[in-house]
């Protein structure tokens, strides 16, 4: 139990989105067999104790610790593969549509961001690059 809260731990603090995504994984499958062990079956109680003699413990409030950090992640950026999107020639539209959101909530997602490179990474965010796929197909 130590070394799975170390691991766990290490996973949460190293910010690595595979790490993060296991963690969830980990207590969502967790969570599955110990589920299917309540059923009662003996053949139940045999798959899911090898099951979870393999996987290691995650707590809840760790699990949720992931997802938020994976979704901060996520949605960092994700205007990275916006950029790449129009440069694909993918209209707002479309790309509001992948994200569930209207094309007007994308593109000011995108514009947003942007922004914030251009604030604190001007030294490395190529700002005329970014701009220029925003502005590029305002008919759409």
């Amino acid at each position: 139990m130590d070394g799975d809260a170390a691991s766990v731990e290490r996973a949460l603090s190293s910010g690595d989105i595979h790490e993060l995504l296991k963690v969830w994984e980990d207590f969502n499958s967790g969570e599955t067999w110990r589920e299917v062990s309540a059923t009662g079956s003996d053949q139940a109680l045999e798959a899911a104790a090898q099951f979870l003699a393999g996987v290691r413990e995650v707590a809840a409030l760790e699990a949720l610790r992931a997802n938020a950090k994976a979704v901060e992640l996520l949605t960092a950026r994700r205007w990275y593969v916006i950029k790449s999107a129009r440069e694909a020639g993918a209209t707002w539209a479309q790309i509001g549509e992948a994200l569930g959101i209207t094309k007007q909530a994308a593109h000011d997602f995108y514009r947003r961001k942007i922004g914030e490179q251009e604030k604190y990474l001007s030294d490395v965010h190529e700002a005329t690059a970014a701009r220029a796929v925003m502005e590029e197909a305002n008919e759409d």
